[in-house]
């Protein structure tokens, strides 16, 4: 009987059903990401913001200085805090301007202008990425867009810095563009095997069509809408396009350091 019941459960692993069986399903990123963290030698903590003006507010990353994501959190399978606080792990919250590797109007090459001076300043662990908006101002992706993202991945690689893409957010009158450099972020985040933050997607589950735009949204078409950019639920995730994102990209660095970073990772 045990035998049949083992069969059984491979076949089901192999149908897409091994969480039901408490089958372990492991990131596509995990083993490239221990890899790029093994010997690293920088800030422990430090989370580099490389971005244009989406990345250079205040209202992205700075929250988790002050707040606590701790009732958020639903039961996953991970701990919900290290020892210490959230707030007393991440570092660089504040880590703006270009020295930091984030400002307003900044296209991928206007970071790789940047970004080797940010790196050996904070030495960082991982590092936040998202740049693309300003790129297809022209209502189309540049050529050099792929070849200049891909610059960045290398380059933080190259420091043992875990890279986390993130697709940019819808933009009005623009959204073949968008979804075409989506397209190449998602690539490259599989081609290089790092984690990847589908904020694009993760707006659109919310507000589906074009209703993203004047709640996700600003105003302007462009930016993320702030308010309560630290509130975590799902209501507010549903109106504040900044909370959405702090909180997609905790969500992943808090996977990351739970099965890379910290001392009882198994690195």
């Amino acid at each position: 009987m045990c035998r049949y019941i083992r069969v059984i459960a491979v076949l089901l692993v192999a149908m897409g059903y091994g969480a039901a069986l408490g089958a372990e399903q492991k990131p596509y990123w995990l083993d490239k990401a221990k890899e790029v963290h093994a010997g690293f030698a920088g800030d422990r903590g430090f989370v580099a913001q490389f971005g244009d003006s989406i990345t250079y507010s205040m209202a992205f990353w700075s929250v988790f200085d002050w707040c606590d994501p701790l009732p958020f959190l639903k039961d996953d399978g991970l701990p919900k805090q290290p020892e210490q606080r959230w707030r007393d792990v991440i570092k660089g919250t504040r880590a703006k301007e270009p020295e930091n590797g984030n400002y307003s109007g900044w296209t991928v090459g206007k970071l790789l202008e940047h970004i080797d001076g940010a790196i050996s300043r904070n030495k960082p662990e991982v590092a936040i990425i998202m740049i693309g908006t300003n790129d297809i101002s022209g209502g189309k992706v540049p050529e050099g867009y792929r070849e200049g993202l891909q610059k960045v991945i290398d380059k933080c690689v190259a420091a043992r810095c875990i890279p986390i893409l993130n697709t940019i957010p819808p933009k009005r009158g623009a959204m073949k563009a968008v979804e075409e450099a989506n397209g190449i972020i998602r690539e490259l985040a599989t081609k290089n095997q790092v984690p990847l933050v589908d904020y694009y997607g993760e707006i659109l589950k919310r507000r589906p069509g074009e209703s993203w735009d004047g709640t996700l949204i600003d105003a302007d078409g462009v930016h993320p809408t702030a308010g309560e950019t630290g509130k975590f639920d799902e209501a507010n995730l549903a109106k504040s396009g900044y909370a959405l994102r702090n909180w997609t990209n905790f969500l992943m660095y808090r996977e990351i350091y739970f099965t890379v970073l910290s001392p009882t990772s198994g690195r």
